[in-house]
């Protein structure tokens, strides 16, 4: 079970109660990193494009 060397929380605790410990246990918990991209996958916001009408109004 991986833990994270700067505040000592492990991936069960942040499953367990949905908080991270730190900042830190993004890179330091690889199962934590594995889950976020399986829940929110691409890393890039893809937001909707305006569209504009022909009088240049959105």
């Amino acid at each position: 079970m991986s833990k994270c060397p700067y505040c000592l929380t492990t991936y069960k605790e942040i499953m367990q109660t949905g908080f991270v410990g730190c900042e830190h246990c993004y890179q330091e918990i690889p199962e934590l990193q594995e889950a976020l991209d399986k829940l929110y996958g691409d890393k890039r916001h893809k937001g909707r494009r305006l569209k504009r009408g022909g009088n240049g109004s959105l």
